[in-house]
This record gives C-alpha cells, sequence and structure tokens, in this order.
C-alpha cells in the first residue's frame, strides 16, 4: 500500500514538472518575450527620437538664425557702401567746404539727390539718405526737396556722440534729424552715420524696417514661434508664426524680448565677454530653455557685434518634442494592439495543441495496452492531423503484422520438432567423418613444410628485386617532377623577361615626360620675366601719377593714394614672380634630378634583362642534364625487369611443386574444417531448436495480449 501511495506521488510530481515545462507555457513564453522586447524597443525609440529631434532641431534653429543675422549684417553692409560713396565723394567734400559757385553747387545738389533716389531703388535696405552740413551750406535729403532748418550738425553729433568723437557707427534713433527733415521713427529702425573726411559733414542712411519684416516673416520655426530683430535701444520687429485660427499670446504694443530676463542676461554676457576678451564665439550667439507667458520655449538668439542688434527667436518646446511624443503614442498604441492579437492567437493555438495532445495520448495509452481496434482522430487541419493519420497506420501496420506473427507461430512449431530429428542424425556422421580427416590431414602438413621453405628463400630473391624496381621507379618520378619545375621554372623567368622589357619602355616614357616638364619649366620662366616687366613699368607708372597728384595739390589727394596703391600692386607682383622664378628653379633642379634617376633605372633594368637571359640558359642547360639521367635510369629499369622476369622462372617451377602440396594439403585441410564446422552447425541447431520451442511459449503468451 506504501509502495503504491509513494508511486502516486511520484506520478503526480512528473506531471507538475511536465505542465512547467508544457508546450502551452513554452508557447506562452515565445509570445510574451518578443513584446516585452518591442514594448523596451519602442521606448527606447521614443527616449532616442525626442532626444536626437530636439538636439537637431536646436542646431537648425541655432544656423538658421545665425544666418539670419548675417543675412542682415551683409544688407548693411551695402548701406555703409552707399554712405562711404556720400561721405568720400571728390565733390562733395568741395561741397561741404563751401568754396562751390552757386550755379556749380545747385548741380551737384540735383546730381546728387538723383543719386540718392537712384541707391533707394538699387538698395530695398535704403529707406533715406540725409547729408547734414555745418553753417552756411544747405543739407540735402532724399525725403524733401526744400529745407529751411539750419544746419543739425552739431546737435546730431552731440545726441548720438554721447561726448566721444565718431568717424562712422550704427545708430537706431537720430531725433534732431526726425525734427529737422520730418522723419518719422516707425520709418526706420536703424541708421548708419559717416563723417566726411575733414568733419565738416555728417551722411546718416535709415535702414528700412519693412525689408527685415519680410525677411522675418520668411523664417519658418515652427507654429507659435516668434521671431525678432531688436536693436540696442530696445526697438523691435517681431514675427510670430500662428496657426490657422489660432490667437496670438502677445500684448499689442508690449516688448516681445526686450525687458526680458532671458534677453537681458544675454545681452550682460556679451557685456562682460567685452570686458573679459572671452571667446566671441561662445557668447554671440546660444540657445537656452525659457518661460514666457506660461509656457516653455526654446530661446535662441544671434547677437551682432557690428549693429548692436539682435536677432532672436521662441520657439515652444512642444513643437521640438511633438513628433517624440506622436512616435510614442503610435507605438503604445501598436504594441497594445499587437499584444492583444498575439494573445488570442496564442491562447486559441495553445489551446488547439493540448486539446489534440490529450486526444492523441489517451488513444496510444489504449493502444500500449494491446487495443489495435482504436481510431485515432486530430481536430483541425494543421500537422496534428497528419500525426493522427499517421499514427492510424502504424496502429492498422501492427495490427496486420500481430496477424501474420500468430499464423506463423503455427508453422513455426512444426518445424521445430522437424529440426531437432535431422540435428541428431547430422551429428552421428559428422563425428566419424572428422575423425578420418585427421588422419589424413597430419601426413600432408609434413610435406608441405618442406615445400614452403623452397618457396620462402625463393620470395625472398623476389622481393629483393621488386624492392630495386621500385626504388628506380620513385627516383623517375621525382626526376619527371624535377623536369616539370624546371619547365615552370623557365616559363616564369621568361615572363620576368617580359615585365623587365615592359619597364625599359615605363622607364623610357618617363624620361620624356620629364624632359616635357623641363620644356614647360622655360615657358614659365619667359612668362615671369613678362609679369617682371610689367611690373617695372606699373612701378614707374605709379611713381609719374604721384608727381602728377603732388603737383595737383588738394584735388590730387585721392589720385595720389591711387597711385600708392598701384606701386604696392606693382611690388607685390614683382614679388610674387621672383618667388615664381624660384620655384621654377627649384623644379628645374629637380626635374634634372629626375632625369639622371631615371637614366638609373632604365640601365638598371637593362642589367635585370641580362640577368634573367643568363638564368634562361642556366634552366635550359639544368633541362639538358635531367634528360640524361631520365635515360640512364630507364635503362637501370629495364635491366631490373629482365632480372626479374628470369627470377619469376624459377620461382614457378618450385612454386608448382608447393602448389601440389598445398592444394592437397588445403583440400584435406579444407573438409576437416567443413566437417567441424558441421558438427558445431548441428550443436548450434539442436540448441537453436530448443530455444526456438522456448520462445514458441513466450511468443504465443505475447501474442494473446493482443486484440485485434
Amino acid at each position: 500500500m506504501a509502495k503504491k501511495n509513494s508511486t502516486r506521488e511520484k506520478v503526480k510530481k512528473e506531471r507538475k514538472r511536465t505542465n512547467f515545462f508544457g508546450i502551452g507555457n513554452k508557447i506562452a513564453f515565445c509570445f510574451v518575450v518578443p513584446m516585452l522586447f518591442m514594448a523596451w524597443i519602442g521606448i527606447s525609440a521614443y527616449e532616442k527620437a525626442a532626444e536626437g529631434m530636439s538636439d537637431q532641431f536646436v542646431d537648425s534653429t541655432t544656423q538658421t538664425i545665425n544666418m539670419a543675422k548675417e543675412y542682415i549684417d551683409m544688407g548693411c553692409g551695402f548701406v555703409e557702401s552707399e554712405g562711404f560713396n556720400y561721405a568720400y565723394d571728390a565733390e562733395l567734400a568741395k561741397y561741404f567746404l563751401g568754396t562751390m559757385e552757386s550755379m556749380e553747387e545747385n548741380a551737384l545738389i540735383k546730381r546728387v539727390r538723383t543719386d540718392m533716389m537712384s541707391s533707394q531703388s538699387a538698395n530695398a535696405y535704403i529707406q533715406n539718405i540725409h547729408i547734414i552740413t555745418s553753417d552756411a551750406v544747405p543739407m540735402v535729403t532724399s525725403v524733401t526737396l526744400s529745407i529751411e532748418s539750419d544746419s543739425i550738425l552739431d546737435e546730431h553729433k552731440a545726441e548720438v556722440g554721447d561726448g566721444r568723437r565718431f568717424v562712422k557707427q550704427w545708430i537706431d534713433r537720430h531725433d534732431a534729424v526726425d525734427a529737422a527733415f520730418g522723419v518719422k521713427q516707425d520709418d526706420y529702425i536703424l541708421a548708419y552715420e559717416v563723417l566726411s573726411q575733414l568733419n565738416t559733414a555728417c551722411v546718416v542712411v535709415d535702414v528700412k524696417p519693412d525689408v527685415i519684416r519680410e525677411f522675418l516673416q520668411g523664417l519658418d520655426l515652427g507654429e507659435g514661434s516668434i521671431v525678432g530683430f531688436v536693436t540696442e535701444s530696445g526697438r523691435e520687429i517681431f514675427q510670430e508664426n500662428l496657426a490657422e485660427g489660432a490667437n496670438s499670446i502677445l500684448t499689442a504694443g508690449e516688448p516681445v524680448f526686450f525687458g526680458q530676463d532671458f534677453y537681458t542676461e544675454a545681452v550682460q554676457v556679451l557685456q562682460s565677454a567685452e570686458d573679459e576678451n572671452a571667446d566671441e564665439e561662445k557668447v554671440l550667439s546660444g540657445v537656452k530653455t525659457v518661460e514666457y507667458k506660461g509656457n516653455t520655449y526654446y530661446f535662441v538668439y544671434s547677437i551682432s557685434e557690428k549693429l548692436s542688434s539682435t536677432v532672436c527667436a521662441l520657439v515652444p518646446e512642444q513643437v521640438v518634442i511633438g513628433q517624440a511624443e506622436q512616435i510614442k503614442s503610435m507605438t503604445l498604441k501598436l504594441i497594445v494592439i499587437a499584444f492583444i492579437i498575439v494573445l488570442g492567437v496564442g491562447i486559441m493555438t495553445v489551446i488547439g495543441i493540448q486539446n489534440n495532445m490529450k486526444r492523441i495520448s489517451r488513444k496510444f495509452g489504449e493502444v500500449a495496452k494491446g487495443d489495435l481496434t482504436v481510431a485515432i482522430k486530430a481536430k483541425g487541419r494543421d500537422e496534428f492531423r497528419d500525426l493522427a493519420g499517421s499514427a492510424n497506420n502504424m496502429v492498422k501496420n501492427t495490427k496486420q503484422l500481430v496477424h501474420q506473427v500468430a499464423s506463423a507461430t503455427d508453422q513455426l512449431a512444426v518445424s521445430t520438432s522437424h529440426v531437432e530429428e535431422a540435428s541428431r542424425v547430422i551429428n552421428e556422421y559428422s563425428l566419424d567423418i572428422t575423425q578420418a580427416i585427421s588422419e589424413i590431414n597430419d601426413g600432408m602438413n609434413q610435406q608441405s613444410l618442406h615445400a614452403q621453405e623452397c618457396v620462402s628463400k625463393t620470395d625472398i630473391l623476389s622481393d629483393e628485386i621488386q624492392e630495386v624496381s621500385r626504388v628506380v621507379e620513385k627516383v623517375e618520378v621525382l626526376v619527371n617532377e624535377t623536369e616539370g619545375m624546371i619547365n615552370q621554372g623557365m616559363e616564369i623567368v621568361k615572363v620576368l623577361g617580359g615585365r623587365a622589357q615592359e619597364t625599359t619602355e615605363i622607364t623610357t616614357k618617363v624620361g620624356e615626360s620629364i624632359e616635357g616638364l623641363r620644356h614647360e619649366t622655360e615657358i614659365i620662366n619667359s612668362f615671369v620675366e613678362t609679369i617682371t616687366d610689367i611690373s617695372e613699368q606699373t612701378n614707374l607708372l605709379s611713381l609719374n601719377a604721384s608727381i602728377e597728384a603732388a603737383r595737383a595739390g588738394e584735388a590730387g589727394r585721392g589720385f595720389s593714394v591711387v597711385a600708392e596703391e598701384i606701386r604696392k600692386l606693382a611690388d607685390d607682383s614683382a614679388k610674387a614672380a621672383g618667388e615664381i622664378q624660384n620655384n621654377v628653379e627649384n623644379i628645374a633642379k629637380q626635374t634634372k634630378n629626375s632625369v639622371a634617376s631615371a637614366t638609373q633605372a632604365q640601365e638598371m633594368v637593362m642589367l635585370q634583362t641580362k640577368a634573367v637571359e643568363e638564368v634562361i640558359a642556366v634552366f635550359r642547360q639544368m633541362q639538358e642534364r635531367m634528360v640524361m639521367l631520365v635515360d640512364g635510369l630507364r635503362s637501370i629499369v629495364e635491366c631490373t625487369e629482365k632480372a626479374d622476369s628470369e627470377r619469376f622462372a624459377t620461382v614457378q617451377a618450385v612454386k608448382n611443386i608447393s602448389d601440389i602440396i598445398e592444394e592437397t594439403a588445403a583440400n584435406t585441410e579444407t573438409v576437416k574444417e567443413v566437417a567441424e564446422r558441421l558438427l558445431d552447425s548441428v550443436g548450434n541447431l539442436n540448441e537453436t531448436a530448443e530455444s526456438l520451442g522456448n520462445n514458441m511459449d513466450g511468443l504465443k503468451s505475447e501474442i494473446s495480449v493482443f486484440k485485434i
């Protein structure tokens, strides 16, 4: 009873272990693990995407703001050029001094106003141009024809110079000019002013705000972003990018950037960098996260030192990470949907597999008990259906096998009794035959020993002759292989000779190319001489121009500057020509050395070619010696074969005698062995018949278990 309880407990433990490692748990594991990995990949992809998009967007936005600042700087650079043209114009310089005649002065003012209109048309950045002169000289502006105001030069200098002398600078307001010419501050955002050569006048060029505003409108940094241009004193041009139907978060009349803590901090960083000589690259532009009107923004700025202004932007953080949030949401949805689908498919698959396994296992249990009449079935159209079919075929074949074994058992029982009787008779005759053969065999063995001794002596001689023949054959094979290697070596040397010839041709071409390079160097020398002559002529022309400028006095100062620049250009040309000539001489020296090296290489290649020809001659001599060696070996082989044939005749005669004796002894031995084997077989046959009878009884009892 205790033994049965122990067996039941073992069966229960085995079933629990089997259920734990069952197909259902394995399939569930195979489905769940990929889903967990998929969830992990989705979360990692979101984090990486959010981080990468944020960094990439910040970098691209920073580059955009920097490019916008550089674009505005470039446009304002054209404004500076226009201001310089008017401030340093030779005729206007005389006009600023008040030394012109009335008619000449009127013609100049007319021409200057025409030029101002042309500048406004050609340069979209220019709003107005004002020329502020000293007393007794009329001021000129593109705003109006008649100016009734007195000179405001001193007042303007005091206003924008802040007590300091200036030559040129950018400002964002000029109240004295506004009052004198009737200009509104909204008509300009910046102004560039430059003093004339003798500080007798000041040229002021206003920058049109609409140009900067249109440019800012073209900067799309995402919905809800704000792009602005802020001057030093707080004047702003900004553009808010709103989605269709969205309301602005800005308050009318209120500055967007100026006065904000983050903007003030950025400008103060620039001021401290100027004081401490810090790295400009690190303070003139930047980006940081700020809070503005209750929302989180990226504040991106780029400061223009030239204009003392800032191009900046506020980009909502949601714009940057919006796409990453979409990836996160879509990933979570796909994971949930995939998990539901996988869970449903997995449950259905596991239930189907478990039901079919239980059904087939139950039927196999009945078959194991001996019932071969069961029919195994499986639901579905998967592999279990094929398994059930194969199991039914197995049961069917087993049933047929049991039928055949049962019928054969009866016949085998009858045959067993016949075998036992025949075995007894054969055993008696085998004993008599074995005794007679033993007596004959003893006499034949004595004769066979004497014949074998004679044959063994002859075989030793035969083996020695054959060993000589084999050694000669091996030597002949080695000689043939050596001859083949010599032929192969000759082919390789011939190929080497061809390569040496090609190398000679290439070396010759290199020498020709170097000679052509030397010819081109001579042509460059002629060009350098021409440049030197032109430089000398230009220098002489500059000297003449300087003399003429000195004669012209004050009116020739500008021409004197041009003459000086021409002289410097001539000196630089002469210096460059000298450097070119030095380089050409170095090239010529290197070319000469290269020609010598190419000649040496050609001579070495010729020596190599000659050496290759000598190697070919040596290989040919080796080939002739190998042919002679092969002929000698063949003669040895022929002599060995002749001796072996004579030895064979002697051996054959001795073997004939030995064969007769051996044949007789062998026949006797064979008969004896057959008789002994027959006797053994009879004994085995008796044992087999007895064992067969015992097995028949067991087989009948086993077959009786099956139900067919």
